[in-house]
């Protein structure tokens, strides 16, 4: 049986995305891979600040959220951020933004 959410559909979408922005490392990310056109393909991804494996566990993050798509594992590694993920999440904040200004 499934349990009915308290929350509207909106709390429940910024929240989720928001928990996986809300790590500096995965903003980092996501710049990188925006820099390199929106997408990796047959590339390792570094930052220098993080190691491989703290870099393909905030990936992870990001997949699981829906921002990045594709294959995110070894040499053959090609994945690229969900841009219509992230405008409708973008419409999503302005649409939270509006109501908090009306209260």
């Amino acid at each position: 049986m499934e349990e009915k959410s308290t929350y509207s559909a909106l709390a429940s979408e910024l929240s989720h995305i928001n928990r996986a922005l809300g790590h500096p490392a995965r903003i980092a990310l996501l710049i990188a891979i925006a820099q390199r056109g929106g997408s990796v393909q047959n590339e390792t991804l570094a930052l220098p600040q993080l190691s491989q494996a703290t870099m393909m566990q905030h990936l992870r993050e990001l997949k699981r959220a829906g921002l990045i798509q594709g294959r995110i594992f070894g040499a053959k590694s090609n994945y690229k951020i969900d841009i219509d993920k992230l405008k409708t999440y973008h419409l999503n904040l302005n649409d939270f933004m509006h109501q908090a200004q009306k209260a």
